[in-house]
């Protein structure tokens, strides 16, 4: 399963949009967060297209972020 894949079908379980406050984020949101590097998994950066491990033992959204870190394990 590709990594963008794997965001998309945890979707619900992930936090709201930045740029639409109090909604879901957009599949092009989720790229974009790929893209620049907020998301972890397994302590990893991803790519879109790559090719992701199971299990996943943690999935880190803005990690850089204090106020606005999310983590799943």
């Amino acid at each position: 399963m590709k990594a963008i894949d794997f965001l998309l079908s945890i979707k619900d379980a992930l936090p709201m949009s930045n740029e639409k406050p109090c909604t879901k984020a957009s599949n092009s949101e989720l790229r974009r967060w790929i893209q620049q590097g907020v998301v972890l998994l397994n302590t990893e950066w991803v790519e879109i297209n790559e090719e992701i491990d199971f299990p996943i033992f943690s999935l880190v959204v803005f990690p850089n972020s204090k106020k606005k870190r999310c983590t799943l394990v």
